[in-house]
């Protein structure tokens, strides 16, 4: 019923821990697939350690390595269950994971083939220890109904949203409404969109969650940590901060233009404003979180390029004025964005949490 798809890269540490999690699983219809990345560590030597004692499991090598995109489309490529998790080799699933999100697509009935399904899940470092959760986001989920009778099923707040209004919330931030390692689609679904391929070398996943939002029906996110992920100095999500947020802004840029036009007629958005939302949020409010931190010539070069993709944007943008400011204040200007950083997380907090006490009611 479930294809894992583990794409891996010299996770040797980490990959066997993420297999015993998968194969813990309380529900056993599912199918183990590894695409190795060319690794140079002991990474095949501990998948094929595995194979041997279950046939669930298989691996592909490939014989040189195709970047993280390429490997997610390899991984991809391997599944043959009706339903897809991309999990990453070092992180992990809960035992009852897929149990839920079995009971979850069957409750569904025909629906299920146009649904994705997301869940929340709890962050650990290096060692497995928990040091915090990834719940809903609610920037992105804004709009959405709690289902009562999933919920109750799932015993966990189970939230569902039209796909098209989520696709709109998501493309007007910028962002992506699911977390990588917990979002559960058909692979009918997964082919509809053609895999992995839309572009996006920094951030593959967001462009095909995207496109994803683009074909399916409903949206379902479970509010309860059903997957662990795990946050270390070699993680993608490290990789990507290491190296600099120009090239995270070089992808949301390409985004502007490359989004197909039928993705942006079914969110009810206009190119230019997938392009304002561009500097809103990752010129503008990005740089006012890299001010916070007191990554002033980071900021200058962040201003900078959206002057060169978007002048125009860029000087209508009242948010741009006020850190142009900021970045010539100096020390003071970082204080200053630093603090304002934290009212509007605060106030953000409240509203929310005001917001879900009356959805509760």
């Amino acid at each position: 019923m479930f294809s894992i798809c583990i794409p891996n890269f010299n996770y040797e540490r980490y990959l066997g821990i993420t297999l015993e999690s998968v194969l813990a699983q309380e529900f056993r219809d599912f199918e183990v697939l590894v695409s190795d990345n060319a690794s140079t560590d002991g990474s095949v030597e501990v998948v094929r350690g595995y194979q041997a004692r279950d046939p669930r499991i298989q691996l592909r090598i490939n014989r040189c390595n195709v970047g993280f995109a390429g490997n997610l489309a390899k991984a991809a490529a391997m599944a043959s269950a009706r339903y897809m998790i991309m999990l990453s080799s070092d992180d992990l699933m809960n035992a009852d994971a897929l149990q839920a999100y079995q009971r979850l697509f069957a409750h569904l009935g025909d629906a299920a083939a146009t649904s994705i399904v997301s869940s929340a899940t709890t962050i650990v470092d290096s060692d497995g220890q928990p040091t915090g959760e990834q719940r809903i986001d609610w920037k992105q989920w804004k709009g959405a109904q709690q289902d009562a009778e999933l919920s109750a099923l799932l015993d966990a707040p189970v939230y569902v949203m039209d796909a098209a209004q989520l696709l709109r919330n998501s493309l007007s931030t910028m962002r992506v409404p699911f977390y990588f390692l917990s979002t559960c689609y058909p692979k009918g679904l997964h082919d509809a969109v053609e895999s992995y391929s839309q572009g996006g070398l920094f951030n593959p996943d967001k462009r095909f969650a995207w496109a994803l939002l683009g074909q399916a029906g409903k949206a379902y996110f479970v509010d309860r940590p059903l997957f662990r992920y795990r946050v270390h100095n070699n993680n993608q999500a490290a990789l990507q901060a290491n190296s600099g947020a120009l090239k995270h802004l070089v992808d949301e840029y390409i985004a502007t233009f490359s989004v197909e036009n039928a993705l942006l007629a079914r969110a009810g958005l206009s190119r230019e404003g997938l392009a304002a939302a561009f500097i809103e949020h990752d010129i503008a409010l990005r740089g006012f979180k890299n001010l916070a931190e007191g990554n002033r010539t980071l900021v200058r070069r962040m201003l900078a390029f959206g002057d060169g993709c978007y002048p125009q944007l860029m000087s209508a943008n009242r948010k741009i004025r006020v850190l142009r400011v900021a970045v010539a204040a100096g020390p003071a200007g970082t204080v200053t964005a630093r603090l304002a950083m934290e009212r509007v997380q605060k106030a953000w907090e409240k509203r929310m949490a005001a917001e879900n006490a009356e959805g509760s009611k």
